[in-house]
């Protein structure tokens, strides 16, 4: 059953070829509102970008 209330969002790294010790080519904001059915709702090239469209995100009433 999906998480009734205010929507969580979380930032993850982008790395090449999924490999950690390889350098962050980008960020997605993940909706994790509901843990089984976690969404990436956007990518960006910054953290900071990241982290804005995170917030917005959570305060989005859709």
């Amino acid at each position: 059953m999906p998480k009734t209330g205010p929507k969580q969002a979380r930032i993850e790294p982008v790395h090449e070829a999924e490999n950690m010790n390889l350098p962050v080519i980008g960020w997605h904001v993940i909706d994790e509102t509901d843990p089984d059915n976690e969404i990436v709702v956007s990518e960006h090239d910054t953290e900071a970008e990241a982290i804005r469209a995170a917030e917005e995100y959570e305060q989005r009433e859709d």
